[in-house]
């Protein structure tokens, strides 16, 4: 039947560069997600000066950015503290709060490498692009909330480490609805394969 052929017939010209394009992309954002680990985890894993983010809110900080080093009263929302000898529960959230978000990159670069390798044969509306589009939506997601567990747990960590008793009560988590979003935009869009999957057995089943 002539509705199918075009499964078979894969992408060509500039459809087949603009794939090629997101595939190369994508190994290098994935390389340097790796890289990222990397360097993470050579600078949290010796337990000296650790880097970790604090999320503020309505708090004010005098930063020497006047003329000369003068110093300026000025909203922070962030600040990265340094801490040595953090304890292990805080040590291991540090550590999954810079490493999380990397290795979720990495999976959803693998599941679009993927997609787009299946897409260079032919093979639009399958099972398998099906999973993988919905395995990028759950990845985003969980991604997100793991990341942000692990930094509250670090951050409560390293202000208890050093004291940081007034700063208590002006740390606030800001949800990222760019992940959430994206989350639920990728899902749609699985939602969108799983019809297109159906609908292309069904046409199939007529032939």
């Amino acid at each position: 039947m002539k509705g199918v052929v075009v499964r078979s017939n894969g992408l060509w010209n500039t459809e087949r560069g603009d794939l090629w394009a997101v595939i190369v992309v994508g190994a290098a954002v994935a390389l340097g997600s790796v890289w990222s680990i990397i360097m993470s985890l050579i600078e949290i894993v010796p337990n000296s000066d650790v880097p970790v983010r604090v999320q503020l809110v309505g708090e004010t900080f005098d930063l020497p950015i006047g003329p000369d080093g003068a110093p300026v009263e000025a909203g922070v929302d962030e600040i990265t503290v340094h801490v040595s000898d953090l304890p292990v529960a805080s040590h291991v959230s540090a550590m999954g709060a810079a490493i999380v978000p990397s290795l979720a990159v990495i999976a959803v670069a693998v599941c679009v490498l993927l997609l787009c390798r299946n897409l260079l044969r032919g093979e639009f509306f399958s099972r398998t692009n099906t999973r993988l589009v919905i395995t990028t939506s759950m990845v985003i997601a969980f991604g997100w909330v793991i990341t942000l567990l692990f930094t509250v747990m670090a951050s409560n960590g390293a202000l208890a480490q050093i004291e940081a008793r007034p700063v208590y009560e002006s740390v606030q988590f800001h949800l990222d609805w760019y992940a959430v979003l994206a989350a639920m935009a990728v899902g749609a869009l699985g939602a969108a394969f799983h019809a297109g999957e159906r609908m292309q057995r069904d046409t199939e089943g007529l032939v």
